[in-house]
């Protein structure tokens, strides 16, 4: 089967359009952005020259207008092309008969002009054209987006195997007469999938539309090229959503179409927040372009069940859907990305289990939807991380909630973000680089994680750094330059020269070179941890970087008990439930997650066991480090099948984020 559309390259607009492509165009009354739009396609159209023998010119032309629809999206039989008022037929005959009589100019007002005309649309051929006329598109590369990672990442652009979209795209589409749209098709994956379900449906035409910012794709693929945000303005509801939303981080998510998502997310009563990635703001919008008894299919970022900014998404899709499916991929299909993904599946139908419900691949593929397992979010975590836990363990974590009284974090201490110096380079200096410097502008400072290899950090651990003629003094200098002894002086000059204070974090404050918020904590806590997060008892004080989180005891004498009772099952469970994983299987704590772990009181009888436990953590046996404070905390709160049941559940969620086997090792 032909591609249903696909756009003309540029010896076609040649043949077909010159001369009389202005007359065309004025005798259409297309705008002045349609005509830009126009040049634009036939530029990007330069990579596709490949023309066959025989091209009928008038051919193309009659099939290059279609009536003008009553939306953007409803282009009937599948077809996308260039849209005109409903008399361009007529006109486009007299024009290619008599093209100087139609070189006219058209004065009636721009709106009005607007109003006949689908600006977000381009000149695109059918599939009858190819038949028509002879031309010949090549077909786009099987996942550009892996020759092009610049190009990737600016686009937010993920490959989906067609073995998923084809998964998803037959529990979506379940009539022959559905609409569907992919509202970033990339490459056409999903609605190439669509047209296949549809064709096993009976459906002798296709009405599948997808909507693509990249330029590039529209012209190897024929897509509408168009900011979806921007598009989606005077859409209409659709029976079937399918796709892959581009995941941009907020950094790079591009000012004019995040104004747009927003406004309208604002629309629908979600306060959007600057720090939402792209994915947020297309789920919420496509949960109100779906009409009400449609269904929605997409692949999204494992964020969903677990970044604060989806939240509100999360209460959303509750509240506007029936049934909200999470499916887990199968380990290796999405092998190149390195965010883990998830199966969202979303419909009001009516029978059945509701709410938000779990299932397996497995089941997925064979499209058993009877093999649903409900999974109520618990009320004390407003994340949705429990659904990575075996229903029996949910439950057991569930009613643990409720029963341990286990105080939190922040009960005995606080956690805060280390230093943010504004250039590391230049204020962390190694002993050779101290020469001359007095002890009381310098602060021991800790940059690496690496250097946490035990529950604590002592000073021998120290001076193994400086030995190695690493960075480990902050330059802690307060005072006016002026007043500043000649060796910090000198120093900072020498930053001066070299553009440090023109860093952000440096001109935005006074004095430059005075680095804010320099104290010496009583403990650090990783803040991305690869096997297990730890809390490192510090007796060899010192300050960290903004890499790790440094903490303050209420209570300084109690600060080994903290440090060792924190490797319990309980509080590492906690941990990979109400922190984050972004993928590379490294699980980050924010200051105000980790404020919030339960610990368990500090003991007497954990001194006896910080030293073995500090000796196993550094062997990297972390099973016996956990088994031993166990031993210690959990009596009396879990019994043995309790016990063995939370270890069981710890280490599938350290597996899943890390591809460990498990916490033995």
């Amino acid at each position: 089967m032909s591609a249903p559309f696909t756009l003309l390259d540029v010896p076609t607009f040649d043949a077909i359009l010159s001369p009389v492509s202005q007359s065309i165009a004025t005798a259409i009354s297309v705008p002045r952005l349609f005509l830009r739009r126009f040049a634009v396609a036939r530029q990007l159209a330069q990579s596709n020259r490949r023309v066959s023998e025989g091209c009928d010119p008038k051919a193309a032309i009659r099939r290059l207008a279609l009536p003008t629809p009553s939306v953007h999206h409803d282009l009937r039989d599948g077809r996308l092309g260039a849209v005109a008022p409903q008399n361009a037929m007529t006109r486009i005959e007299k024009a290619v008969r008599k093209p100087q009589r139609a070189l006219r100019y058209d004065k009636r007002p721009a709106a009005s002009r607007r109003a006949r005309i689908v600006e977000h649309t381009q000149l695109y051929l059918i599939d009858e054209v190819q038949r028509d006329s002879g031309v010949a598109t090549p077909r786009p590369p099987v996942n550009r987006y892996r020759e092009n990672g610049g190009r990737h990442k600016l686009l937010g652009a993920v490959y989906t195997p067609p073995e998923v979209a084809a998964i998803l795209t037959r529990w979506a589409v379940r009539s022959a007469n559905d609409s569907v749209l992919d509202p970033a098709c990339g490459e056409g994956v999903f609605l190439s999938a669509a047209r296949t379900r549809l064709a096993d449906l009976g459906a002798r035409r296709f009405n599948c539309l997808g909507v693509d910012i990249d330029p590039e794709i529209a012209v190897k693929v024929g897509f509408v090229c168009a900011d979806f945000f921007r598009w989606v303005k005077t859409a209409q509801p659709v029976d079937v959503i399918v796709g892959n939303p581009p995941f941009i981080r907020s950094h790079l998510f591009p000012e004019e179409s995040r104004a747009l998502a927003f406004a309208e997310m604002a629309k629908m009563g979600l306060r959007p927040s600057r720090l939402m990635s792209t994915w947020v703001p297309f789920l919420a919008v496509c949960s109100r372009l779906l009409k009400k008894d449609g269904r929605l299919a997409m692949v999204v970022p494992e964020e969903l069940l677990h970044v604060g900014y989806a939240e509100e998404l999360r209460r959303f899709l509750l509240s506007r859907f029936r049934r909200v499916v999470v499916c887990f991929p199968a380990r290796g299909i999405f092998a190149e990305v390195q965010a883990a993904v998830v199966l969202l599946l979303c419909d009001n139908e009516i029978g059945g289990p509701s709410g938000l419900l779990t299932m397996d691949y497995s089941a997925l593929e064979q499209g058993d939807m009877h093999a649903v397992e409900p999974a109520k979010p618990w009320d004390w975590n407003r994340k949705w991380t429990h659904l990575f836990l075996a229903p029996r363990n949910r439950q057991l974590l569930d009613d643990l909630q409720g029963r341990m009284k286990w105080q939190p974090f922040h009960a005995y201490g606080r956690v805060e973000v280390g230093v943010v110096t504004g250039d590391n380079d230049f204020f962390i200096l190694s002993r050779r680089q101290i020469a001359g410097v007095d002890a009381n502008h310098l602060v021991p400072i800790v940059t690496s994680a690496k250097d946490l290899r035990g529950i604590r950090f002592g000073v021998e651990d120290f001076r193994q750094i400086v030995s190695q003629n690493r960075p480990a003094f902050l330059l802690k200098a307060t005072e006016a330059y002026d007043e500043l002894p000649a060796h910090v002086r000198a120093y900072v000059a020498s930053g001066e020269a070299r553009q440090v204070h023109a860093r952000y974090k440096c001109r935005i404050r006074e004095p430059w070179y005075a680095v804010p918020s320099v104290w010496e904590c009583d403990a650090l806590l990783l803040r991305q941890a690869g096997v297990l997060p730890r809390l490192v008892h510090l007796s060899r004080k010192c300050t960290a970087t903004d890499t790790i989180h440094r903490v303050r005891w209420k209570t300084p004498s109690l600060g080994r008990r903290h440090a060792v009772s924190f490797l319990n099952t309980i509080t590492l469970l906690w941990a990979e439930l109400t922190g984050r994983s972004y993928g590379g299987g490294v699980l980050e704590l924010m200051p105000s997650e980790a404020n919030k772990l339960p610990l368990p009181d500090p003991v007497v009888t954990l001194d006896a066991v910080f030293d073995v436990v500090d000796e196993r953590v550094r062997s990297r046996m972390f099973h016996e480090a956990v088994s031993l404070v166990d031993d210690v905390v959990l009596p009396g709160w879990l019994s043995a099948g309790e016990r063995e049941a939370a270890s069981e559940a710890l280490t599938a969620l350290v597996r899943r984020r890390s591809s460990i086997d498990n916490v033995h090792n």
